[in-house]
This record gives structure tokens, sequence and C-alpha cells, in this order.
């Protein structure tokens, strides 16, 4: 993989998740407006998640270049500027976003249901990835010697764990099903 593929990995599952929330607000809106406007938002922050992935690519581009291979952990031989991407199932993620989709696609979905996609989604090896580049653009910042653009990353670990924790403030209001809230409370335990 190179740093090109990845990047348009991490734009792809970005904007397929800001639309499955958006999805939920179309479907769910009707319950209650806070459940709209709380899925709307989700979708927004997948969207300025999905911009970040964009910033970032610009910046990678004049430090590293796009041809640059991603090497495993495991992997030897000659030494990339790039810490080695972690192991990561990328065909576990997509085939787990395509269930999601043609679940959601069917339009019968409940508002459990919503939340037990989204605490899968947000526990998922895509935020692994997501985090992984993010340490790339870190990287490059400090490469390219412009240390005022790590605001806008220390922000973005900021907001990550806000997303999470509106994931669970949001379940703890309005799921049902207390096995969800379980799994909620262990979504936040393993983003802090």
């Amino acid at each position: 993989m190179t740093l090109e593929n990845l990047f348009d990995l991490c734009k792809d599952l970005e904007l397929r998740q800001a639309k499955i929330y958006a999805s939920f607000s179309l479907i769910l809106g009707d319950v209650d407006e806070r459940i709209a406007k709380f899925w709307e938002r989700m979708s927004a922050e997948e969207w300025q998640h999905y911009i970040l992935v964009d910033f970032g690519r610009t910046l990678c581009i004049g430090v590293f270049g796009m041809d640059t291979p991603l090497r495993k952990v495991e992997a030897t031989g000659s030494p990339s500027p790039i810490a080695p991407i972690p192991d990561i199932s990328v065909q576990r993620i997509t085939d787990a976003l395509n269930s999601h989709e043609t679940k959601i696609e069917s339009g019968r979905i409940s508002l459990d249901e919503a939340f037990e996609i989204a605490i899968a989604i947000e526990g998922s090896e895509a935020d692994t990835i997501y985090l992984y580049l993010l340490s790339i653009i870190r990287q490059a910042i400090k490469e390219s010697d412009r240390p005022f653009l790590m605001n806008r990353i220390v922000q973005v670990e900021r907001d990550m764990e806000s997303h999470v924790d509106g994931l669970v403030q949001a379940t703890l209001k309005f799921a049902k099903d207390t096995s969800l809230i379980r799994k909620a409370h262990r979504l936040k335990e393993e983003h802090n």
C-alpha cells in the first residue's frame, strides 16, 4: 500500500460513514427532532474528517510524495520515512460498511439498530486507519517546519473524542436496549 492508497481509502471510509449517519437522520428524524439533529451532527463531523484527510494529502505530497510505500510493522528492508502501518484488515472494514449500507438501504431500521451500527463503526479498525493517517500528517507538519499547523491536528484529536462522547451520550439518552448502553461505555473506555 502506498501513501496515496491510504489517503484514498481513508477518504472513502469517512465519506461512507458520513452518508450512513445522514441516512439515519432521514430515516429516523421523524421519531424526535433531537435524534435527527444528533445524526446530522455525526454526519457533519465525519465530513470534517473527510476534509482533514484532503488537507493532509496536500501537505504529505510535498513532504513525502504519494508513491511512498507503507510497510508493515514486521517488514524489513530499507527504512521508510513513514511509521509502519498497523496490522488492519481493510476487507473487514469495507465488508462491515457494505453490510451496514445494505441494511440502511432497506429503509427499515430502528433507532437501536442505528446506535448499534454507529457503535460498531466508531469502534472499528477504520478509526485505527484514521489515527495512523493523523500520525503521518503530524510527521509531515514537523518535517515541513510548519508547527502552526499542529494545532489543527490537536483539535481534530479532541473532536474525535467529542464525537465518541456525543455518541455515548445519545445512546444513554435514546437507546432502549441496555446492552447498547454497555457497548457505548466500552467504546468510550477504548477511546480514552
